[in-house]
């Protein structure tokens, strides 16, 4: 019976494979013609509305092709990993900064706290792609704080609502970030399945906004390839906490001509 569970799982790798190769050749035929048949003049106002709708659908399902191909080879240990030495807080420092502007355009406070030097062997870009899903998740779904952003600080994170908060730390053997967010939340019955493929606990939002049902089955993926888990607990209108949990590495060498940094030192930031 095992024998014929592992053939089944096999099988739907392949599967899943196979048909995210087979079907990027037409996709790539159907928009080039597409986009040829735009260019013809005095096309009907209705007609060229029918190919820019036709032409997003297929960019919709490339997005999907692609998105299977990475999770296929990830879950297959095929995907080439760039392994190397990396510090994690000051990679979620700097992925932040690149996503404050999204923040900012919700005016939600964007925040980071992480100890000094926690340290992972890992594929930075895969790590990144985690941290982008994640972090733009959080902002999607919190709405505007009621809170002044003057006086966020002088208040405990737990009640600055509608904010986005990351932590990253160290533990025994394990390096943890946490993205918290004080958004709409999740219901308890869709928690189980949000990390499973294609799906989505609010079908017309989600494809309004863009999503195919895959960004966290990527980031699951992606983590599982690096022997992490992912977890995450929530509540309808509290909000959500998604903590991903990553073996530590020992940080490289100290140079002897740097000055020695606290272990207990913390950066905090914050936007709004």
């Amino acid at each position: 019976m095992i024998d014929r569970l592992e053939d089944a799982l096999n099988h739907n790798h392949r599967f899943s494979a196979d048909a995210s190769h087979e079907l990027r050749t037409p996709l790539t035929i159907m928009r080039g013609e597409l986009e040829e048949m735009l260019r013809f003049e005095d096309l009907p106002a209705h007609a060229v509305g029918n190919l820019v709708s036709t032409l997003d659908e297929i960019d919709r399902m490339s997005r999907i092709v692609n998105s299977l191909m990475t999770i296929t080879r990830l879950d297959a240990g095929g995907e080439r990993m760039d392994m190397q030495m990396i510090d994690l807080s000051t990679l979620v420092s700097t992925t932040m900064e690149h996503l404050r502007l999204l923040a900012e355009e919700k005016g939600l406070p964007l925040t980071c706290s992480s100890d000094s030097e926690v340290y992972i062997f890992a594929d930075p870009m895969r790590i990144k792609q985690v941290l982008v899903n994640l972090i733009d998740n959080a902002i999607k779904y919190t709405q505007t704080s009621d809170v002044p952003p003057e006086s966020l600080e002088s208040l405990p994170v737990e009640l600055a609502r509608g904010s986005v908060d990351v932590t990253v730390s160290a533990l025994d053997s394990h390096a943890f970030l946490k993205i918290a967010d004080h958004g709409i939340g999740i219901a308890l019955d869709v928690l189980p399945h949000v990390f499973d493929r294609f799906y989505r606990a609010d079908f017309s939002r989600s494809r309004g906004a863009g999503g195919v049902g895959l960004g966290l089955a990527i980031v699951k993926a992606i983590v599982a390839a690096h022997d992490g888990t992912v977890s995450i607990t929530s509540a309808p209108g509290q909000g959500s906490t998604v903590i991903v949990e990553l073996p530590l590495a020992q940080p490289p060498a100290p140079n002897p001509n740097q000055q020695p940094v606290s272990a207990g030192k913390q950066q905090r930031y914050q936007t709004t």
